[in-house]
């Protein structure tokens, strides 16, 4: 009799066992997908660089917003979200991806100025004025170098008409950092970051290391005058 309790116990808690895994193998039963998350949840960038935030786990973004427009920019490209950097400061990124509010927070900072060696500037005598779109060197036929009112350095070729204009904001200028200056060229005016007298000769020559907003350097040289 004792055998045959055990027995049918024993068969019981098999069947039982076999229900359960039926259960828990069903087809029908629904997937959890994964929650939805940020390839970053922290960007640092420099203004004027792009980054691209990708969205895991879903088809697409329904929104993505900041709270420092002028900071950065944003753009939705299906499930990737472009950053752009505008100005030097602190954002963050909302993100609504089906339901699930992911967070970006995004630090920029200014743009380092490219390395430059001055030193081989200050022992090149040549007259010159050189930017990214524009090179004109006293030793080309047609270019003239003058200043006029003690501080404004203009350089011209008379065979092409172009010409750049530097005011130095000074009429005794020093080395070292020049203020109230501007520049144009062809008659464009260029938004400068800053600009140095890095050496002035006793005879009145000069050496000027230009910074514009994006970062070019210009030089300009005046020897000989």
């Amino acid at each position: 009799m004792m055998q045959l309790l055990r027995n049918t116990s024993y068969l019981l808690l098999s069947l039982f066992t076999l229900i359960i895994c039926i259960g828990c193998c069903n087809d029908d039963e629904p997937i959890i997908k994964p929650r939805p998350t940020l390839s970053a949840t922290s960007l640092n960038l420099e203004v004027g660089e792009e980054a691209i935030l990708h969205i895991e786990n879903t088809d697409s973004a329904i929104s993505a917003t900041t709270n420092a427009p002028n900071v950065i920019s944003l753009q939705i490209d299906g499930t990737n979200i472009i950053v752009q950097a505008l100005a030097q400061g602190e954002a963050t990124i909302a993100i609504n991806a089906h339901g699930a509010r992911l967070r970006c927070d995004v630090v920029v900072t200014e743009s380092q100025a490219p390395q430059h060696d001055f030193d081989k500037e200050l022992h090149d005598q040549r007259c010159r004025f050189v930017s990214p779109s524009l090179s004109l060197y006293y030793d080309i036929p047609g270019t003239i170098f003058s200043i006029s009112n003690g501080r404004i350095i203009e350089v011209r070729n008379l065979s092409t008409g172009d010409y750049a204009t530097f005011d130095m904001g000074t009429n005794s200028p020093s080395q070292g950092q020049l203020e109230n200056t501007s520049l144009t060229i062809n008659g464009t005016a260029i938004a400068l970051k800053s600009a140095t007298l890095e050496q002035l000769a006793p005879d009145g020559s000069m050496w000027l290391n230009l910074l514009d907003e994006n970062n070019n350097r210009i030089i300009i040289v005046v020897t000989d005058l």
